[in-house]
């Protein structure tokens, strides 16, 4: 009967491990069977062609023969392997304590992995949702860029274009043959006021882009239809999501009339389900025609470059025709490009200006994932919480391989028994694989539910920093296949090591040790303590990585603006809305200081054109008096258009001369503020007072000269981490055209709240037409931009804890088992005199020797993995020896802790009792 089994389960490893092997040694063997028919029915005397039918008769068909005895073999080894599932669910079942941690464990290391993969892979690597053919499509601009540049593209990227404008979309789309079809879209998504018929105005998303938008990407309407060439109507095209949420999917809202801001607009479609357009993570209510851009950004024309001052603001995305190669295309578009730059700058310069003009270019890229500007942020912050979760994972793995090396010495007897009964250590180790299997299975399901969940909380805490941007958890085949791997490498990771050690017997050794423990538990001891170590080498680098992100945070919300943020309130206003011209701004903006100053708990007022961390920025080619420039950063800096104390009003020191007041008006010499940054930059030791500044972009009517009249201190006003760079205040007074929606920068002298009631009735008692754009305090300005910083330190900070967590349980289950296993020794120890005190110092010394090596080995682990974090660092070294000296301490206190209550136990040992039990 043994040999029988033992020879059963060899066949049954033979036929999983070695296949191809057995079909050939099967094919042999029916072939030898058919042989000796053959030969029998010779010596009987048939003729050879008659005993050839009767053997074949005898036997049957060779190929049905052989496809039954394969279909026998794998019906064996199926039921086998389905044996072996049923008893590994049995034995989780058995200790449901364990099984629940194994789950968890796994659930939480899985499903952060495909959580944080999931986000990754939408964002950085998944083409465009309900998009037809995504990968056949090209992209003209910059897919990485938002925002839009007025003027003269200066190479401040150091490279192509980032947008173009809309008669350059219109030269390509009308005489590129490259293409099947060209289109163009806003390349940032608005904020609207809308209103549905006679409904309250609201906020609304959205977009504009070209007839061709809806057909270039493949899209079909889900209800009605899409734009049109030559459509000269206002209409709109609204998201499957604004449908459903808006206007409950109800089917009478097409021909219905939806207002935008001053327009009316009649709904003539509404896009698939899960479509979203050209831009990854931001989801638009509506789609308007590129040609209502004066409807609905009134005040500035956009769709004709009339001077230098090229409105560049659209990404444009085109098809290739079959047959066309990207180089071609590429080739063919800058050719026109050029012709076209040409064609406009010819009359306005010459000479070196009309070169520098005409130095652009145009780079063709594969679109199928889309444009998104928040791609390149996100880039580095998710591969490293990538790599931080799929650690974790490992120290969950190794955590679980150690608990199941310390269960594995209970089973000792029952793999005794059954290598007694003729099983195979192979047999044996598949068995216990299986178990792990299962295992990993359920932790793999439960980890959908954690993966969801965790996915939502991420993409909530990067809305903060974007609130256009959102992105669904969905089981696409690449998160599908990330989910099983994971859970497969898992289950091999957790369960090869133990199921080799617990079958690492022999038969009649094992039985028997069966009462006393078995001799392999030296090699677990040792395997288990390795796999402590690097648990602990794992853990140290995501406390440090968590560490350093969390002093990044703490360094970016106490960052110096040069400014107080305290009781600051900043109100935006559009000038160009409510349709007021540039003669009547200067009344207008007088009168609304005014009214606001007035309001009880209003300290000072100002305004601002740019406003204060908005996101944008004005920048200008300037000629500054008595500086030669030494290249094209010499030529250009930023600027802002400010009201009347400005300065004063903001808290800014201004150390040489004056700021600009309210006689700075249309009847005053025209003068301007710099700050250091301008000094440094562009009058290297002179003094600036009374020099004068020049904006030389020829034909902008809104081009200004002034003379300086103050230097201020350094100030952040647009960003956190970027060096401050050299700029000029205008008079606003006196650059009426630059002032189209101002931010009013209000100071209170005490609590705000009451306060910006009272300033949005005065904004409506002096025009109810004037839209207030926004209204927030300047914390709620500066948050988005420490957003991602938090969800980073804050993700880092859950992952360190949880590898805490896992690392101490890991030693204290090796020391609960290494302890259990000495019982013996120490209730000698302890019977010769040795006091507990002696036993804890023991048991502790021979711990440190393992943490001390795995601190050893993660110290290396956390310099070598520095790098990954450190550009999103702020204020701190990725080698901080702050940072990497407390979560070294608190990693040691954390193990000497897990260490501390088994020594604690083993040093109360009775020593009589111990040993009878022994």
């Amino acid at each position: 009967m043994t040999g029988a089994l033992r020879s059963r389960l060899s066949s049954l490893w033979r036929n999983l491990v070695h296949r191809g092997r057995v079909d050939r040694d099967l094919d042999e063997e029916l072939q030898a069977t058919f042989d000796l028919a053959l030969d029998e029915k010779l010596r009987a005397g048939l003729p050879m062609d008659a005993a050839r039918r009767a053997a074949a008769a005898e036997l049957g068909p060779l190929d049905a023969t052989r496809q039954k005895v394969r279909e026998a073999r794998t019906g064996a080894l199926l039921d086998t392997l389905a044996q072996d599932l049923r008893y590994g669910l049995r034995r989780l079942g058995r200790d449901p304590l364990f099984t629940l941690f194994a789950v968890l464990s796994l659930a939480l290391g899985i499903g952060a992995n495909t959580a944080i993969f999931a986000l990754w892979n939408g964002i950085l690597r998944a083409p465009l949702p309900a998009v037809d053919r995504p990968e056949q499509l090209v992209m003209l601009s910059d897919p990485d860029q938002s925002g839009s540049w007025t003027g003269r593209w200066d190479g401040r990227a150091d490279g192509p274009r980032a947008w173009l404008t809309y008669e350059e979309f219109l030269q390509l789309r009308e005489h590129a043959a490259s293409f099947a079809a060209l289109m163009a879209s806003q390349c940032t998504l608005d904020s609207w006021r809308v209103r549905f018929e006679g409904d309250a105005w609201e906020e609304a998303s959205g977009r504009l882009v070209s007839d061709e938008f809806f057909q270039v990407l493949g899209a079909r309407a889900a209800v009605g239809r899409f734009f049109t060439t030559g459509q000269t109507e206002p209409v709109v095209v609204i998201s499957h999501d604004y449908w459903q949420r808006r206007f409950a999917g109800r089917p009478d809202v097409l021909g219905r009339t939806l207002t935008v801001r001053q327009a009316a607009f009649n709904i003539i479609g509404i896009a698939p389900s899960g479509f979203i357009g050209e831009t990854a993570g931001q989801h638009p209510d509506l789609w308007l025609p590129l040609r209502t851009q004066p409807l609905v950004l009134p005040g500035v024309d956009r769709l004709r470059d009339t001077s230098p001052e090229k409105v560049m603001w659209l990404h444009v995305f085109g098809r290739l025709k079959p047959g066309v190669t990207l180089a071609q295309a590429d080739a063919e578009a800058n050719t026109l490009f050029r012709s076209g730059l040409e064609a406009f700058y010819g009359a306005l310069a010459s000479g070196p200006r009309r070169d520098e003009y005409l130095d652009q270019r145009l780079r063709l890229r594969p679109a199928a994932r889309g444009a998104s500007a928040r791609r390149p942020d996100f880039s580095q912050s998710l591969t490293a919480l990538l790599a931080a979760v799929g650690v974790l994972l490992l120290i969950a793995c190794a955590n679980l391989a150690t608990l199941l090396l310390a269960r594995g010495a209970a089973r000792k007897p029952e793999m005794a028994l059954r290598l007694s009964l003729g099983a195979t250590r192979g047999r044996l180790v598949r068995q216990l694989l299986t178990e792990s299997l299962a295992m990993a299975t359920l932790g793999g399901v439960a980890a959908l539910a954690v993966a969801s969940a965790l996915h939502g909380v991420m993409v909530r805490m990067l809305a903060r920093s974007d609130s256009d941007f959102r992105m669904g958890f969905g089981l696409d085949p690449l998160v599908l296949a990330f989910l099983s791997g994971a859970t497969v490498g898992a289950a091999v990771l957790f369960g090869l090591l133990p199921a080799w050690q617990v079958t690492r017997t022999e038969a009649g050794t094992g039985l028997g040790q069966s009462g006393r423990g078995g001799v392999g538990w030296l090699g677990q001891q040792r395997s288990g303590r390795s796999l402590v170590g690097v648990q602990l080498a794992l853990s140290l680098p995501l406390l440090v990585g968590a560490g350093l992100l969390a002093r990044t945070v703490h360094n970016l919300k106490h960052a110096d603006l040069g400014f107080p943020a305290e009781r600051l309130q900043l109100v935006r206003i559009d000038f160009r809305e409510a349709g007021y011209e540039v003669a009547r701004r200067d009344g207008a903006l007088r009168d609304l200081l005014a009214e606001i100053q007035a309001i009880p708990g209003v300290s000072a007022v100002s305004f601002s054109q740019l406003g204060l961390f908005t996101g944008g920025e004005s920048s200008s080619t300037i000629r500054v008096e008595g500086h030669v420039p030494q290249g094209d950063d010499d030529r250009s800096s930023a600027f802002d258009v400010v009201g009347p104390g400005y300065f004063s009003t903001l808290g800014i020191p201004v150390v040489r001369g004056r700021e600009i007041g309210a006689d700075d008006g249309a009847e005053a010499p025209d003068g301007c503020v710099v700050n250091e940054g301008f000094v440094r930059r562009f009058f290297a030791g002179r003094d600036p007072l009374g020099l004068g500044i020049s904006q030389v972009e020829a034909g902008d009517p809104a081009a200004t000269s002034c003379r300086v009249v103050g230097v201020a201190r350094d100030t952040r006003t647009q960003g956190l981490r970027d060096a401050i760079a050299p700029r000029f205040f205008l008079a606003g007074l006196q650059a009426l055209p630059r002032v189209k929606s101002p931010t009013f920068l209000i100071r209170t002298s005490g609590d705000p709240v009451p306060v910006m009631p009272a300033v949005r009735k005065a904004i409506a008692r002096f025009d109810p037409r004037l839209p207030i754009v926004s209204a927030a305090p300047i914390e709620e300005r500066i948050a988005p931009y420490t957003a991602q910083d938090r969800t980073t330190a804050q993700l880092a900070a859950v992952f360190g804890g949880v590898a805490l967590a896992l690392a101490a349980i890991g030693l204290y289950g090796v020391l609960s088992y290494e302890i259990a296993r000495r019982t013996r020794e120490i209730a000698v120890r302890i019977a010769l005199g040795a006091r507990p005190a002696g036993v804890i110092s023991m048991i502790l010394r021979e711990t440190s020797v393992l943490v001390g090596v795995g601190l050893a080995v993660g110290l290396a682990l956390t310099l070598a993995a520095s790098r990954l974090i450190g550009a999103r660092l702020y204020g701190v070294a990725p080698q901080d020896p702050l940072t990497l000296g407390a979560a070294t301490a608190l990693l040691l206190l954390a193990a000497l802790n897990a260490a501390f209550w088994p020594a604690q136990r083993a040093s109360r040992l009775e020593p009589m009792a111990a040993l009878r039990q022994e």
